[in-house]
Formats: C-alpha cells, sequence, structure tokens
C-alpha cells in the first residue's frame, strides 16, 4: 500500500524529471546573466541620453512660448511694414526652434526604439535558451526510458531518504509549472516589445513628415519676408499703398463676379463630361500635395488678408488645365496675385488661378474641361508672380463670389 502510495505512474514521472532537469540546467545558465546585466546597463546609458535630449526639448519648448507671445503682440499692433517684417521674423525664429524640438524628439525616439531592439534581443535569447532547455530535458528523458520508477525507488537506502525524494520531487513539479509560467511570460513580452516597436515606426515616420512641413513652412516664411521688402522697397508709403491695392483687388473680384455669373452660366447649358459643370477636376496632379490650405494658419502673409484658396506647389511653366468648363471671365495682373485668371462655371461656381507665368486665354474665351488655361509660376521676382514665396499655382474656387474651400469641391480627374 504505501508503495503504491508513493509510486507515480511513468508520466509523471516524465514530467518530474523534466523539472527536476530544467531546474539543474537553470542553475547552470549563470553565464545568461552577464548578457542580460549588460543590456540593462545599455538601457540605462539610452535612458540617460533620453533625459538629456528632453531637458533640451523642453527649454526650445520655452523659447518657443516666448516667440508665441512676441508674435500675439505684434498682431495687435497696427499694420506697417516695419511691424510686419517684424512678425515674419519672429515666426521664423519660432518655425527653427520647432524644427530644432521636432530633430530632437527623433532623436529621442530613435533612442527608445534602441531600447526597444535590446529588450526583444534580450527576449528573444531567453526564450532561445528556455526551448534549448526543453530540448536538452527532453533528449535526457528520451535516455532514460529504459529506467523504471520501481528501479528508482528502491534504488533508495532507507524510508526517509525515500521521503526525501519524494518531497523534492513535489517541489521540482512546483518549480516545472513556474518555468513554463515564465516561457508563456517571455513569448508575450517579445510579442509586446515589436507591437511597441511598430507604433514607434509610425510615430517616427510622422514626425518626419511634420518636420519636412516646417522645413516647408519656414521655407516660404523666409521667401514671404524677401517679397515683402522687395514689393514694398522698404518704404513705409509703398507698402501702405501695396495694402489699398490688396483690399481694392479683393472687392474688383467680388463685384465683378456677382456681375458677370448669370450671364456666363447663360452659355454653360452644354453637356459636360462629369454631366456637371460646378464638378471641379485638379488643375493638374499635386504631386507634393499643398503647401498652404485654405485659411491657413501658418500662412506667412495671414497678418495682412486670410488665404483664400489652396497653394499647389509645382515648377515654373507647368500647364495649368482649368479646372471645369466654362468662361473666362477675365485675365488681370494684380498685386497680390501676380498673373491670374478667372473663370466662371455653373451653380455659382467660379475658379481663379494665380501666380501665373504666362497666360494661354482671353476674355469671354470658353475653355473646356482641363484646357490649359496658362503656365504655372510664382518664383519671387520673375514677372508676374505678385505676392508669392515660391514656384506654386495659387486655386481659389468662389461660390457666388465668396472664397469656399477647394477641397470641398475638387474631385479626382
Amino acid at each position: 500500500m504505501p508503495f503504491n502510495f508513493l509510486a507515480p505512474n511513468m508520466r509523471n514521472w516524465r514530467k518530474i524529471f523534466f523539472a527536476l532537469v530544467i531546474s539543474t540546467l537553470i542553475f547552470n545558465q549563470g553565464g545568461a546573466f552577464v548578457s542580460a546585466e549588460d543590456a540593462v546597463v545599455e538601457i540605462q546609458d539610452i535612458n540617460d541620453e533620453i533625459s538629456v535630449r528632453q531637458l533640451k526639448i523642453d527649454q526650445i519648448n520655452s523659447q518657443i512660448d516666448a516667440y508665441k507671445t512676441k508674435i500675439s503682440q505684434a498682431e495687435s499692433k497696427q499694420i506697417t511694414l516695419s511691424n510686419e517684417i517684424e512678425l515674419l521674423d519672429n515666426r521664423v525664429a519660432q518655425t527653427q526652434l520647432e524644427m530644432e524640438a521636432s530633430t530632437e524628439e527623433i532623436n529621442n525616439l530613435d533612442a527608445e526604439m534602441r531600447i526597444t531592439d535590446t529588450e526583444i534581443v534580450e527576449a528573444e535569447s531567453a526564450l532561445a535558451r528556455e526551448r534549448e532547455m526543453i530540448a536538452s530535458v527532453l533528449r535526457e528523458i528520451r535516455s532514460t526510458d529504459d529506467t523504471s520508477v520501481v528501479e528508482w525507488l528502491l534504488g533508495s537506502d532507507s524510508f526517509s531518504d525515500l521521503s526525501g525524494r519524494v518531497e523534492n520531487l513535489e517541489t521540482v513539479h512546483e518549480n516545472l509549472n513556474q518555468t513554463l509560467d515564465e516561457v508563456v511570460t517571455t513569448k508575450n513580452s517579445l510579442q509586446s516589445f515589436k507591437s511597441e516597436q511598430e507604433a514607434r515606426l509610425v510615430s517616427l515616420e510622422d514626425l518626419q513628415k511634420e518636420l519636412e512641413q516646417k522645413s516647408l513652412l519656414l521655407e516660404n516664411q523666409m521667401n514671404a519676408k524677401t517679397t515683402l521688402i522687395a514689393q514694398a522697397a522698404a518704404s513705409e508709403a509703398e507698402f501702405q499703398e501695396i495694402l489699398n491695392d490688396l483690399l481694392a483687388e479683393e472687392q474688383y473680384i467680388n463685384r465683378q463676379i456677382s456681375a458677370l455669373q448669370y450671364d456666363i452660366e447663360e452659355k454653360l447649358k452644354t453637356g459636360d463630361s462629369l454631366g456637371d459643370s460646378s464638378v471641379l477636376s485638379w488643375p493638374f496632379v499635386p504631386a507634393k500635395g499643398l503647401s498652404a490650405t485654405f485659411h491657413d494658419p501658418t500662412y506667412p502673409f495671414r497678418h495682412l488678408f486670410e488665404h483664400p484658396g489652396i497653394d499647389l506647389p509645382i515648377p515654373v511653366g507647368t500647364p495649368v488645365g482649368s479646372a471645369a468648363p466654362g468662361y473666362v471671365a477675365w485675365v488681370r495682373q494684380g498685386v497680390s496675385y501676380g498673373n491670374y485668371v478667372l473663370v466662371i462655371h455653373a451653380n455659382g461656381i467660379a475658379t481663379l488661378y494665380a501666380h501665373l507665368s504666362k497666360i494661354l486665354v482671353e476674355a469671354d474665351q470658353f475653355v473646356s474641361r482641363g484646357e490649359a488655361i496658362g503656365l504655372s509660376g510664382g518664383r519671387p521676382g520673375m514677372p508676374g508672380a505678385g505676392l508669392s514665396t515660391g514656384p506654386h499655382l495659387h486655386f481659389e474656387v468662389r461660390k457666388d463670389g465668396i472664397p469656399t474651400n477647394p477641397l470641398d469641391y475638387l474631385v479626382n480627374n
């Protein structure tokens, strides 16, 4: 009876033996802890690096806040040439600091990714060690297949020796469960590390795109200052004259659109490939996206006037197509728009194309969808550029004479 109570079946015997060998192997893995210690040291060094960089980011953000205050104060002053140049200078400085902060954030994120890489390597190493332990145990079990439980039990010199063996087996069995739990935990940690790494990669890509946008904004702001000074010739009187011309130009467009809309729409009752001449196509495919949006808060001249359209960066000389069938209301040259064309479409819609280096149409001419109405321009200093910060097309959509967001009307060609 005592014998039956003490003797496990062969399957339990193998489990116990498995745990016993694992425990032995674990205690023989002293060299593995060296790698783990090295990883801890490396991670601590990277964390120290991140802390130093974060302190720098905080200092930069404090400087950015100071420039925001200066900008807010300048915006509340009377619009003068000197104040506008001061505004642009402060915005340039703010954007430069924001780019610097973004760069440091990218570096910090890269450092965090290096920490995750180290943790992944360590977790994979631990998992490999555990798998090797299991493989070693399986090899040991196969080598003991000829050893019976009875022989093992009868090999005890005394009852106390036998009792001690059974007690050790129970302890080892508990160690087995713990070891198996650790294997599962290691696998879960590895999956978590890899998911974290993927998320950080996405964040890194977003930060890099944000940095590219800030770089474009900085270029526009610096060009805006150059353009403004060139237009005004550093004279306050000329600057005020420009402001008056801008206001007059806007009022003229609004009046003329309202007057021409009804007469021209009567000419647009013929068919269109899209079935609706108020449905707008892109003037060209914007490969680089937008450099300024409708009422863009980052527009360099927003203190002078709201940005009434979208800007599409494009090399000088690119053909610009009509967004829909319509009649050319006029071709003009203005202080702000430079060379520009206004086209009237159906349903109260009009489109405006500005900063053209060359105009290819005439007033009262019918244009079909996609027909070239001019060539793009916008490079500061070149003829027809107007108040521009770089090569691009300024594109507006007006509904009943009022500027509206072109993205609400544009569809894929």
